[in-house]
């Protein structure tokens, strides 16, 4: 696909932008391509400043400036453009891209990176009429080509529209003696090179910081167009949002419990992922009325306990802690009280009625009439039960709340669609989505690393490596099937350095008395997360059998772990594949 510049409309641009925008950024097969959109000339050569709407680098073809307009009507006659509509609608749109043109030829020139034999075209686009629609009343004249002029109907074919203007540009001016011309002197390599020249003051400015607060910035708007769901809340007691990974639930959860608090209600915001709960906690734990936990911390304190007892068995948690804080509930029902309950991550606990019941006697009315309920959960990831125990999590909280409406969320705002695609063909089954919020145009993917006995830490050096020239350290994180002391990452602590490689690693890995700013967490641990860049480790023969001994589904586990990454995922070990039944109902 052509590469953006920049991923996402400018701040300002008007709907005849961003038409072209989504056009430029739908073409495939043509990856080599780079489209600037609004690049603000102050080197202009015949005005104080100007502005190209959109410049478009074709490798072997040339660069094609573009100018957008919007009229409702458009004519020429004797010279003179009349434009329907628009602000100034006598001024020459040609004008205007022979200011830009001349400007543009001239930075690169005094930059040594035009030969001067490198085809500049231009192009008006008319997004708002057809073709047919357009009255030339002089078509012999002599100040442009119709081939010059695109319309609404080239928006369902930019490529077709881009590489036809430039074609007729070459077959003009190669017949004039006069014009140099040659296509091929803009190779791929010079293209990377204008693109830079023509923006490099803004990168030039921007640190790795400040690209990741823009991109956590463009996150929280793609999020924010999800809050429409939420009106659901003012009408209905009982919501539950399914959708799967990357749909924004767990923003929809603290968004709910916002508007709840603002209605002046106790709010409960609970999961049963420890790491979960203090990302929620980030999020809403500051507002007054609202208690953010995770479910086990929260029945540890009914009970009076500072922590679970060492090596507690899996009954501990899930039957004889719930009944001691349900015990104690029946007894104090004052220790909840809450007028709203939010729980994200819902398919860890739909499986244990023990802990609904708890949920359920932490309202104030003791029961889901009265109280506001608001759940999220996804079906496939139930990587906290055995196979043999999984359910369906929405048909249980039906069961228990008959009101209970249900709403899918099924718009993925958290990874590129470069990535998601590449997630899906190694899960072999699509995700969901019913589309993608998150520009194809932003640069991201999978990789794959072959692991054979010995390079391990070097392997893993690599990939952080890599990631870290385009991702801060404590946006990456890596993840593996298995806790602290079967993990890479925890042996690789835990003994002392033999290679170079290794001593890299202890630097950059998080770890109590050690500098390091990337976090490594077992997939289990993680899970309901996300980070920019993920390493997947371990993924090999143990780790399936290790899965499959707890009695887990390995599928279900890869997609947890894929679906954590928003930008890069790189995958070390690739005998680890998903069975032929994933996906299953």
């Amino acid at each position: 696909m052509v590469r953006m510049i920049p991923e996402y409309p400018r701040e300002g641009a008007n709907i005849s932008e961003r038409k072209v925008f989504n056009a430029l950024e739908a073409i495939q097969g043509h990856d080599d391509w780079v489209a600037i959109h609004s690049l603000g000339i102050g080197r202009h050569a015949s005005a104080f400043q100007g502005e190209a709407d959109f410049i478009v680098l074709a490798p072997g073809q040339g660069i094609l400036v573009i100018e957008v307009k919007s009229p409702a009507y458009v004519e020429y006659k004797g010279g003179d453009w009349y434009l329907d509509r628009l602000p100034s609608p006598n001024k020459d749109p040609l004008k205007q891209l022979d200011g830009a043109r001349r400007s543009i030829r001239h930075h690169l020139r005094e930059r040594d990176l035009l030969t001067g034999s490198e085809p500049i075209a231009r192009l008006v686009w008319f997004t708002s009429i057809g073709r047919h629609q357009f009255e030339n009343r002089t078509p012999g004249d002599l100040q442009f080509f119709e081939w010059e002029l695109g319309w609404s109907d080239d928006l369902s074919r930019p490529a077709w529209l881009i590489e036809k203007t430039l074609a007729e540009y070459d077959t003009w001016y190669s017949s004039v003696d006069e014009v140099a011309n040659d296509p091929a002197a803009l190779t791929a390599e010079r293209v990377e090179l204008i693109a830079d020249a023509l923006v490099s003051d803004f990168v030039a400015k921007q640190t790795p910081e400040e690209r990741a607060h823009e991109r956590r910035v463009t996150e929280m708007k793609l999020l924010g167009s999800q809050e429409v769901v939420l009106e659901l809340i003012d009408t209905n007691d009982h919501v539950y949002f399914e959708g799967p990974a990357g749909t924004g639930k767990s923003y929809l959860i603290t968004q709910a419990a916002r508007r709840l608090n603002g209605e002046g209600r106790t709010t409960l915001v609970a999961c049963w992922n420890v790491l979960m709960a203090d990302e929620l906690q980030r999020f809403v734990g500051g507002l007054p009325n609202v208690d953010v936990t995770d479910l086990n911390s929260l029945m540890l304190r009914l009970v009076g306990m500072p922590a679970n007892p060492p090596d507690a068995p899996h009954e501990w948690y899930t039957r004889e802690l719930p009944e001691r804080a349900l015990a104690v509930l029946q007894e104090k029902p004052h220790l909840g009280g809450y007028e709203a309950i939010c729980i994200d991550e819902f398919q860890d606990v739909a499986g244990n009625l023990l802990v609904l019941e708890l949920i359920f006697a932490l309202a104030g009315t003791g029961r889901p009439a009265g109280t506001k309920l608001v759940f999220a959960g996804d079906s496939r990831p139930q990587i906290m039960r055995r196979v043999d125990e999984q359910v369906n999590p929405f048909a249980i909280a039906k069961s228990l709340i008959p009101d209970l409406v249900h709403v899918r969320v099924l718009r993925n705002c958290r990874s590129v669609p470069g990535l998601t695609s590449a997630v899906e063909s190694t899960l072999r089954q699509q995700l969901g989505y019913s589309r993608h919020r998150v520009a194809k145009s932003v640069r991201g993917g999978l990789s794959t690393v072959d692991i054979v006995d010995g390079n391990e830490t070097r392997a893993l050096a690599s990939a952080l490596g890599e990631l870290l020239q385009h991702h801060a350290a404590e946006d990456i994180v890596v993840l593996s099937p298995f806790a602290e002391k079967r993990s890479l990452a925890g042996r690789l602590l835990s003994r002392a350095e033999k290679t170079q490689d290794e001593r890299w690693l202890r630097k950059q890995l998080q770890s109590e008395g050690l500098p390091g700013r990337i976090r490594w967490r077992s997939v289990f641990k993680f899970k309901g997360l996300d980070a920019d860049a993920v390493v997947l480790t371990d993924l090999g023969t143990d780790a399936t059998e290790f899965v499959a001994s707890q009695g887990l589904e390995w599928n279900d586990l890869l997609y947890v772990a894929l679906t954590r990454a928003k930008y890069r995922c790189v995958m070390l070990g690739t005998d680890a594949k998903p069975t032929e039944h994933y996906g299953r109902p």
